[in-house]
């Protein structure tokens, strides 16, 4: 190593890809570390305008297993890790670090490991508690592997329990204070369509409520009381701030049942980092950085979320008081410097 450990982080990366990758990198560099960005959701051309296209037609009558440049030299994976072995061929990096927002073939990480003399192959698994078994598969094939929730392995599997949430205060943060403070939104959610979402919300439809994400109108086309309620299929960077702090209350729903299962989505301090009052659906994960009624506020059901928006749209003092305390609470809280150096410490990297 020289004098500046280097590190490649895989992710997705660009104006409209969730910010953990780029909250991950400003804070290596903080630590002195040398990083590249590999922007793992990069698409190859045929991929997108040919190869998918077609795919799609075969899925929609029923052949959803038909891949038909699956073992073609246009495969988009295969783009993928060749533009991923030149970055690592140019770079020469100690750490091959990779979220777990696409996926890299175990023989073609060793091989990189191998071929390029790469100290560390490390793993962060970021998305929820499902698909146990691709994440087992997968963490085989890195010296260190973390896992954001506690479900679906052992010790034995050698993945670590890290979660990703931490504040990234250069981003999330309060543009207004005070009685510079105004609001244009009464209740907002942002985030994918999913069915468990579609179900809680579709409760909501007398409720001011504004939706921005993607899938949302495609699935509501006919659905008129949702379609008033959706306003944009995406947000991010400063307009997303922007509304989190001109909102009075932003929703967080799970992609999962956190009643069941674990794990926190990066939402859980974004929110408060803005200074905004969250209603989050409730997880036994949550009392381990929030007092809860106090610094944020839970619903366990359809019914609680309806009666506690409509509680604190009413309420504004009580509302305003639990926002500002869930603020100073994420300030106290760890930032992703913090993260990233606990991540270094475990692997024996500091």
């Amino acid at each position: 190593m020289g004098n500046f450990p280097k590190i490649i982080v895989s992710y997705f990366f660009g104006h409209n890809s969730i910010p953990l990758g780029a909250s991950c990198v400003r804070a290596l560099q903080a630590l002195n570390y040398e990083v590249l960005c590999f922007n793992s959701g990069i698409n190859n051309p045929l991929e997108k305008y040919f190869f998918k296209p077609i795919n799609k037609i075969f899925w929609n009558v029923g052949l959803k297993k038909i891949d038909i440049s699956k073992n073609s030299p246009w495969n988009n994976q295969k783009f993928i890790q060749k533009l991923l072995e030149n970055a690592v061929a140019e770079f020469k990096p100690d750490i091959l670090f990779i979220l777990r927002g696409h996926g890299f073939d175990g023989e073609y990480l060793q091989y990189l490991k191998k071929q390029y003399k790469i100290n560390k192959i490390v793993g962060w698994w970021v998305k929820g508690p499902k698909w146990f078994d691709l994440m087992l598969y997968e963490a085989k094939f890195y010296d260190h592997f973390f896992c954001i929730h506690k479900e679906g392995y052992t010790a034995e599997d050698k993945i670590e329990y890290l979660p990703a949430i931490a504040v990234d205060d250069i981003l999330y943060r309060p543009l207004h204070t005070g009685s510079n403070k105004q609001y244009t939104n009464n209740v907002v959610f942002v985030g994918s369509w999913t069915q468990r979402r579609q179900d809680i919300i579709e409760e909501l439809t007398g409720y001011p409520i504004s939706i921005y994400g993607p899938k949302w109108l495609r699935k509501n086309i006919l659905n008129f009381k949702m379609c008033k309620m959706i306003k944009s299929n995406s947000i991010w960077g400063e307009k997303l701030i922007e509304l989190y702090n001109k909102t009075k209350i932003v929703i967080n729903i799970s992609q999962w049942d956190t009643s069941n299962l674990s794990g926190l989505n990066l939402r859980i301090f974004d929110i408060p980092a803005c200074g905004t009052f969250l209603i989050t659906d409730y997880s036994d994960d949550l009392k381990e950085f929030f007092r809860l009624g106090k610094e944020i506020e839970t619903f366990k059901d359809k019914e609680e979320l309806k009666d506690k928006i409509a509680y604190y749209l009413r309420n504004d003092d009580e509302r305003e008081r639990i926002a500002m305390n869930g603020y100073k609470k994420v300030l106290r809280l760890g930032t992703y410097k913090d993260k990233m150096a606990e991540l270094l410490r475990r692997i024996s990297f500091t």
